[in-house]
């Protein structure tokens, strides 16, 4: 019965989703460097990401702003001591989805990088994120927040920003002691979905779902790590709703391949696809449920 309720009021949502947090102008382009590559490294990012140095406005990240944004959440010793990882991005239409492609960066992932840019409410845009030599990839994801910053002349919400990077954090550390980033990630999509319905529920209930997607996942999970990710789902908690389209797009992509009852909730989003990848996504979370 209850997951029927959440089958219920998950539709509402989906029906009073946007299409994004902020308006976007498609095609508007950022190159953010890391504020510690040297001449030839800079050069090298301009290689990695198919461009001209001078064709795109540039940004700097420094290792300041990059521990203003992490320090709460990333261990100094992943920060280090200087700002490597530097990002090109480029907005796309709306309902495109975020296409994430990563060189060079050693604990964050591309599945990683998406969801927390979700959350935070960048949901449209080719992003590609370089370094010289291999680093954690932290700069970059404090580059990408500015880059949509100077992009659309808005701030992001800075709890949403705080709360993707708990996330990224949280994830990356669970994807480390499991050796799998993509199931871990595919988990978290899971909870964004039911946030509506968790805010109703208590700890119990919550950790009773967050368990039961660690089955469905095939995820060990630890009492500890269960603990962590109830409270970032707290946390979401307080995080635009509207975001969650990002979300449900990454999720329908992450889950397109599917048999048997899954093939015709495939097909239902691929009829629907031309309207917009969240209802697709929608299904392929009641897949899930069912499954």
């Amino acid at each position: 019965m209850k997951r029927i309720l959440c089958i219920l009021l998950a539709l509402i949502m989906i029906v009073g989703l946007g299409t994004s947090a902020l308006a976007v102008a498609v095609g508007e382009q950022r190159v953010v460097l890391g504020a510690d590559l040297n001449a030839e490294q800079r050069a090298q990012m301009f290689t990695d990401f198919g461009l001209i140095q001078g064709s795109v406005s540039e940004l700097t990240v420094t290792i300041d702003q990059e521990r203003a944004h992490l320090q709460d959440f990333v261990p100094a010793s992943v920060i280090g001591s200087r700002s490597i990882s530097s990002i090109y991005i480029i907005t796309a239409p709306a309902g495109t989805g975020l296409d994430i492609s990563i060189n060079n960066i050693n604990w964050l992932t591309e599945s990683i990088y998406r969801n927390a840019l979700l959350t935070a409410g960048v949901t449209d845009a080719r992003v590609i994120i370089s370094a010289p030599v291999p680093v954690s990839g932290t700069a970059a994801l404090t580059g990408i927040y500015m880059a949509f910053e100077d992009i659309t002349g808005e701030a992001l919400s800075e709890e949403a920003k705080r709360v993707g990077i708990e996330e990224a954090v949280l994830t990356g550390d669970i994807a480390a002691a499991l050796g799998d980033s993509e199931d871990i990630a595919a988990l978290m999509n899971e909870l964004k979905l039911m946030i509506d319905i968790i805010r109703y529920m208590s700890d119990a209930e919550v950790r009773t779902e967050i368990r039961d997607l660690a089955v469905q996942y095939n995820i060990a999970l630890t009492d500890s790590q269960v603990e962590q990710i109830l409270r970032l789902a707290r946390n979401l908690e307080n995080v635009d709703l509207n975001t969650l389209q990002g979300a449900l797009q990454a999720i329908q992509r992450i889950h397109g391949a599917a048999e048997g009852v899954g093939g015709f909730f495939r097909s239902v989003g691929e009829f629907f696809s031309g309207a917009g990848e969240a209802v697709s996504g929608f299904f392929s979370w009641v897949r899930g449920l069912f499954g």
